[in-house]
């Protein structure tokens, strides 16, 4: 029963993490299919399997924003956050419309302190997420922002 809860908890951040991916720009795959196992080892501390999940994906499909998204994420979550931030770019370069992506490299700017360029990333997460849940973070990350311009 207690593995069945991880894994339905690990499910549950993988869909809310890659939410708002446009499935016209990713050629109707089944992202939240593909990145599960990754996202199951990362929720359950197992961060290095997950990283090395996660870049087989992307050397799979180099013009994923959800893999390189996924990667990022694990990559901060290991602390190693110049790499995340590289797979961060890269997502928002693959798809120019994946949310997530641009909220995680706002997080990423906005703890550098590149506070012009993390309120760029989180007006385009507004402009591109249909995430209500995160809206009122997003604001006070704006506001925060432009308050530190």
């Amino acid at each position: 029963m207690k593995e069945m809860f991880k894994y339905a908890l690990a499910l549950s951040i993988l869909i809310a993490s890659i939410s708002s991916i446009n499935p016209s720009s990713a050629g109707q795959i089944n992202w939240d299919k593909k990145l599960e196992k990754g996202y199951y080892e990362l929720s359950i501390g197992n961060v290095d399997q997950a990283i090395k999940m996660f870049q087989e994906k992307v050397k799979g499909h180099p013009e994923s924003a959800a893999c390189h998204t996924a990667l990022g994420l694990a990559l901060k979550k290991k602390g190693r956050l110049q790499e995340a931030t590289v797979e961060f770019r890269a997502a928002t370069a693959a798809e120019p419309t994946f949310a997530n992506a641009f909220y995680e490299l706002g997080v990423m700017q906005e703890a550098n302190k590149d506070y012009a360029q993390a309120l760029q990333a989180f007006e385009q997460y507004e402009q591109f997420s249909n995430d209500t849940y995160k809206k009122k973070t997003v604001e006070d990350r704006i506001r925060f922002c432009k308050e530190h311009i």
